[in-house]
């Protein structure tokens, strides 16, 4: 799977961020009947590695 020109979320310290998609999480497997995992991403800005200064 590509992510050219994303990184992976920080969400350090972001607890309700992380239960909000751990709920969503949750829901989708309830409706779906099979695990979801949901992960973060932000686009990455030009010339960072990370899209952080």
């Amino acid at each position: 799977m590509k992510t050219n020109g994303y990184t992976f979320a920080e969400l350090n310290g972001k607890e309700e961020l992380i239960e909000e998609i751990r709920s969503l999480e949750s829901k989708l497997q309830e409706q779906t009947g099979e695990p979801i995992t949901l992960i973060a991403y932000e686009k990455s800005g030009p010339g960072t590695e990370n899209g952080h200064d």
